[in-house]
């Protein structure tokens, strides 16, 4: 097409020129709505591949609010980031995070001694472990113990068997916030989501709070934390990844990382569907040396928003890795300082002249905000991704 024009990496992208049109498109691909008093987005622009994102916005009786981020994410065995281990697309630990973890911790409060934090906590890392455990208790003395035809027979029956195994072959983060009836706000971060607190200090000032952690090979205190839970093994860390082939150094599932290498070989490796770059798992396989090297335990921070002094309701992002990338793109941020990042999201949902979806407003603002920029973005001509999936959850506080 004539009209056709190239963005920053030579990608031809059709510009809209009509604001009500651009306006009606991102809406729509960015499945903009508004659950209670919260504001959401998930949003894929590419039309042949669906969100690996989930979230899920629950209010319970006597005051409680439950908002929460769950994510598959990528598994590579080198240092490419879209290197996709199980290009299949398979959702089966995110799912299963989702339709789990709000009844866990919505029972877990009906007892008024437990502490609302440790049980967010707790229910993930129980997850977690639920996962593995059901995949152990298949092979009650070790994959080593069954032939080939035996292990297939068993864990590919297409129903629970094969369930346990595929929950455990994939990963998910969790970026979870529990807000409870006198205005406390607890967050149990898990993986790289982001959470950002907003608030107007009593100067006058609106400023940001990241209540979140990275928990990725190139947090170097992360990374740290990982190579010294190992000893002697060098290549804990490698090319910023655990084991040189994953991002993130916590998350639920993934116990290609959290088990001993017989696993991969013997069962995760004859699960069908199985990996779709099986020679890139073999390559890390050897430095499996002594699993777990990912962890489910959350780092969490507790808020009471009363003590912010606060001269207008603040307010709460939830954000998958996906708004971190398009929004340093946007603004020229490093990846490894959230604090500016968290800081312009701030800003940019304080405006006055902000209406509508805030979700939808931040996720436009980190596009670019003039048509021609929106435009590069949405109307790309690829067939597969051309960014990553960002879901924001947007919710008013107090």
């Amino acid at each position: 097409m004539s009209n056709q024009k190239e963005n920053r990496w030579g990608q031809l992208y059709t510009p809209i020129q009509n604001s009500e049109e651009l306006s009606q498109l991102l809406d729509h691909l960015a499945n903009a709505e508004t659950i209670g008093a919260t504001d959401a987005v998930t949003f894929q622009p590419c039309k042949s591949d669906i969100s690996q994102d989930r979230f899920f916005v629950e209010e319970w009786d006597k005051g409680w609010k439950f908002l929460a981020v769950v994510r598959r994410h990528r598994c590579s065995g080198d240092a490419l980031k879209d290197l996709q281990c199980d290009g299949h697309a398979g959702h089966e630990t995110v799912t299963h995070v989702v339709a789990t973890l709000p009844g866990l911790v919505r029972d877990a409060l009906k007892d008024n001694d437990a502490d609302p934090g440790s049980i967010l906590c707790a229910a993930i890392e129980q997850i977690d472990a639920r996962i593995g455990q059901d995949l152990l208790e298949l092979f009650p003395d070790g994959p080593a113990a069954l032939s080939d035809d035996e292990i297939d027979t068993l864990i590919n029956d297409d129903g629970p068997n094969s369930a346990k195994v595929l929950r455990c072959m994939r990963g998910s983060t969790v970026l979870a916030a529990l807000i409870g009836p006198d205005h406390d706000l607890w967050v149990a971060s898990l993986g790289d989501c982001q959470a950002v607190l907003g608030f107007k200090a009593p100067s006058g000032q609106w400023e940001s709070q990241i209540l979140s952690s990275n928990h990725n090979g190139a947090n170097e205190t992360e990374a740290a934390r990982v190579q010294s839970e190992h000893p002697g093994e060098p290549e804990t860390i490698l090319r910023e990844r655990v084991l040189g082939a994953i991002a993130v150094t916590r998350a639920v599932g993934d116990f290609l990382f959290k088990l001993p290498s017989v696993y991969t070989t013997r069962v995760f490796m004859n699960a069908k569907p199985g990996f779709q770059f099986s020679s890139k798992i073999a390559d890390f396989l050897g430095r499996n040396l002594t699993p777990p090297y990912l962890s489910a335990k959350c780092d969490l921070q507790h808020v009471h928003l009363p003590s912010l002094g606060s001269s207008e309701p603040p307010f709460l992002v939830l954000a998958s890795d996906g708004l971190i990338d398009l929004s340093c793109d946007t603004y020229g941020y490093d990846h490894r300082d959230l604090t500016l990042m968290a800081k312009k999201w701030t800003q940019v949902l304080a405006r006055q002249e902000r209406t509508g979806n805030g979700a939808l407003y931040l996720l436009r603002d980190a596009m670019g905000q003039d048509e021609d920029s929106v435009s590069a973005w949405l109307t790309v001509e690829s067939d597969s991704k051309w960014m990553d999936d960002i879901t924001v959850l947007f919710t008013p506080l107090l």
